[in-house]
């Protein structure tokens, strides 16, 4: 007789008390067993009908609510023959031992426990399951689960038509609302395959022993926790990490441990954002300071840049006007180009600080996004935080070109341009301009530019230095061109000469009269009779335009001052008539005696 090959045999095999005791149970058993067997014609038993008894008695020992563990000892095709502790081996389906994506992960000598099925007596083996026993197991796990009202662990193995919601094995297959799944829309299904979560039993049909579990639950009293704990925890100006979980047009949410919190647009960066995305990604992990704390709306206000200080602080001293950088350029306009000087520094180079070629058709003729160019500060407004940038205030100007190819007292022609109340702007070669004061326009006072000169006619000018003014325009005179007409006047028109003049203005002072298109004199109202004269018979006696001879009475070259008399035009008229008087033989003698009588007679 082969024990070996029997379970008897390990019994036997054994010194313990135990085990004697289960062998001599064994042997009672089977001679009871052999009672209850038919004697006709029976040989006596052998060493094969020993071993055929113990068999059958192995099999009707078998239990069938107890699970057994067992040892995976060969795996076939569809079946997987499994070593449960009697002579006869269990057969599982292969099936069972499956994974949720169909795959295989067991091997032989691997431990497993199952439940007997059934016995086949005539083919001598033993029809075993795993799944029958997770089944019982799982059930009871989910009733007690659901009577406690407690969370049970489970893995979600396929997803129902439609996707609709999953299927979700807690030993028992459990129905897995979609809207249930997460607080969250789920976007990928898929994804959530093969993962283990706890879920909370919402449902439960004993007959089918089936039911509905939600994770959405657990998930919004886990949230509601955490978000208690960090209200309680955070304070206004903590730095906290988190990480980038959806991005709008005006900003982007951060979770920082289960609770989002808002990063507005312009708290990202301190430089221009068009997008949120120009600087932040979904899933990225950001350091964030708290802003604002509002507990009541359980909102939270997050900010990225407010970790670094305002690049504008003492910005005059980094960027004072005349200093040269090489800065970025970050978006186009019509009127011109923004700039990044540094990140949250920008400056605006306005189309018409491009080029001294007059105003360009288009800003990307000069620059485009991405360059990085040399420009020149030009102005700065710490308070607007606003920045003027120049390009082309890095070369000569075209006035400075023209003045080194012309110098101070040259006369020079040109076309005026366009005229305003004080200046006009003279235009002298191409991009390059003049300007002339109504001051350097006439030595004496005129009220508007118009009165010497028009739009658009060309006229001669004298430069008058060798830089440009204020306004970087080459500065011109016309009144200087008559400096030779002034001193041909002076020389041959001395006091007491008479010379024809024009009335230009009448003034309670006296009368302004225009000698030439550049001399212009003038006649105190005492130079203009013997008798005394008001503003009103000033001009009831003169009009605007009248031509008359008066007297140079006082010539002052340096200061081009030229005063004229004509009360002493009447004098001098009257001497004439005296000595002509005096000179005619045709008339009676006349003593000298008479004609001081005859003025003293004229003036009384």
């Amino acid at each position: 007789m082969e024990l070996t090959k029997t379970p008897i045999y390990y019994m036997i095999s054994s010194n313990s008390p135990e085990a004697t005791v289960k062998v001599k149970t064994f042997f009672e058993n089977l001679k009871e067993f052999k009672k209850d067997k038919p004697k006709e014609n029976s040989p006596p038993a052998d060493e094969e009908d020993f071993s055929k008894l113990i068999q059958e008695y192995d099999l009707k020992s078998i239990s069938y609510d107890t699970p057994v563990k067992g040892t995976i000892i060969d795996i076939m095709e569809n079946d997987v023959v499994v070593d449960i502790g009697h002579k006869t081996e269990g057969i599982l389906k292969k099936q069972e031992l499956f994974d949720w994506d169909g795959s295989f992960k067991h091997k032989i000598g691997d431990s497993i426990t199952v439940v007997c099925q059934k016995v086949d007596r005539k083919q001598g083996y033993i029809t075993v399951s795993k799944r029958e026993l997770d089944i019982n197991e799982g059930w009871e796990k989910v009733i007690n689960s659901y009577e406690n009202n407690i969370s049970v662990l489970g893995k979600i193995i396929r997803t129902v038509q439609d996707n609709k919601g999953f299927i979700v094995d807690l030993g028992v297959h459990m129905f897995l609302p979609m809207s249930q799944a997460d607080i969250k829309k789920i976007k990928n299904p898929q994804i959530m395959l093969g993962k283990e979560f706890w879920f909370k039993i919402t449902k439960l049909n004993s007959k089918d022993k089936t039911g509905v579990v939600s994770r959405k639950v657990l998930l919004e009293e886990e949230k509601r926790e955490k978000i208690k704990q960090l209200f309680v925890s955070l304070q206004v100006g903590d730095l906290t990490q988190g990480v980038v979980s959806s991005i709008t047009d005006y900003g982007a949410f951060v979770n920082i441990g289960g609770i989002d919190g808002l990063i507005h647009r312009e708290n990202i960066s301190y430089g221009r954002i068009n997008h949120p995305r120009e600087k932040l990604r979904i899933g990225d992990e950001v350091e964030v300071k708290i802003l604002d704390i509002d507990k009541e709306s359980q909102k939270i206000s997050l900010g990225i840049k407010q970790k670094y200080p305002d690049p504008w602080i003492d910005i005059e001293k980094k960027y004072p006007p005349g200093k040269k950088v090489v800065a970025k350029v970050t978006k186009i306009v019509d009127f011109g180009a923004f700039i990044e000087l540094e990140e949250g520094v920008e400056g605006l180079l306005h189309i018409s600080d491009l080029t001294w070629e007059g105003k360009p058709s288009s800003v990307e003729e000069y620059v485009a996004v991405g360059d990085k160019p040399w420009v020149q500060i030009i102005e700065l407004n710490k308070d607007d935080k606003k920045i003027k940038l120049g390009l082309k205030q890095l070369e000569m100007r075209p006035e400075e070109k023209y003045l080194e190819n012309h110098s101070s007292g040259e006369i020079i022609k040109g076309t005026v341009k366009k005229i305003l109340k004080s200046r006009v702007f003279i235009s002298l070669d191409k991009n390059v301009e003049g300007m002339i004061k109504i001051s350097d326009i006439s030595y004496f006072r005129i009220d508007s530019p118009k009165e010497f000169l028009t739009e658009g006619e060309e006229v001669e000018v004298m430069i008058l230095g060798d830089e440009l003014d204020s306004n970087y325009k080459v500065k011109l005179g016309l009144k200087h061109l008559s400096d030779g007409e002034w001193r041909e006047f002076f020389n041959t028109c001395k006091p007491g000469s008479l010379i024809p003049v024009k009335i230009k203005k009448i003034i309670d002072q006296g009368i302004h009269v225009e000698i030439s298109k550049n001399i212009e004199g003038f006649i105190k109202i005492g130079e203009v009779s013997e008798k005394r004269i008001s503003i009103e018979d000033l001009n009831q006696q003169f009009k605007i335009g009248a031509t008359l001879d008066a007297l140079v009475i006082t010539a002052i070259p340096d200061k081009k001052r030229i005063h004229l008399s004509l009360r002493a035009v009447q004098k001098k008229k009257e001497r004439e008539d005296i000595e002509n008087y005096l000179k005619s033989k045709d008339e009676p003698v006349t003593t000298i005696g008479d004609l001081l009588q005859n003025e003293i007679d004229k003036k009384k």
